[in-house]
């Protein structure tokens, strides 16, 4: 388990300004959609108890955070299996369309117009931001893969 800190001023139920959070690392995807369908069963099967019971907007509010959870690893879990797969993908998509660039004005003749040269900084530029971006989230959304990758 790891304990984590988080700001919750933007939430309006009532929650302290700052609060440490201990997550199991082990809890899958799945056990999270099946926490969160059982609250959204609670609240469908039982709405007019709880709504008698003064409890119902506690309920509805901690299914709102399941479910912004369940979310955060689901796009995650999407990251560490495609992230680092598409962004090389757009690197060389940025790359191809450079090298396109730099052949048409080679076959042209004429000098490269200021559109032509502020474009073909412009892939330059991205291909770099790319560059420094790639490792950063490989470490974060692919470490588990890459030692998979290493074991075998």
């Amino acid at each position: 388990m790891q304990t984590q800190t988080y700001d919750t001023t933007h939430d309006n139920d009532n929650a302290d300004n700052a609060v440490d959070i201990v997550l199991n690392s082990n809890a899958s995807l799945e056990e999270v959609e099946a926490l969160t369908n059982e609250l959204k069963r609670l609240l469908v099967r039982h709405e007019t108890l709880l709504e008698q019971e003064g409890i119902k907007h506690q309920i509805e509010v901690l299914e709102r955070w399941m479910e912004s959870y369940r979310r955060g690893l689901a796009a995650a879990y999407k990251l560490s299996q495609n992230g680092i797969t598409w962004l090389n993908d757009l690197r060389e998509r940025l790359k191809l369309a450079a090298d396109e660039l730099q052949r048409l004005e080679g076959e042209g003749g004429n000098p490269a117009t200021a559109e032509q040269i502020a474009k073909a900084e412009e892939l330059i530029k991205a291909i770099h931001r790319i560059d420094e971006v790639a490792p950063s989230v490989e470490h974060i959304f692919c470490h588990e893969n890459t030692e998979e990758k290493k074991a075998s």
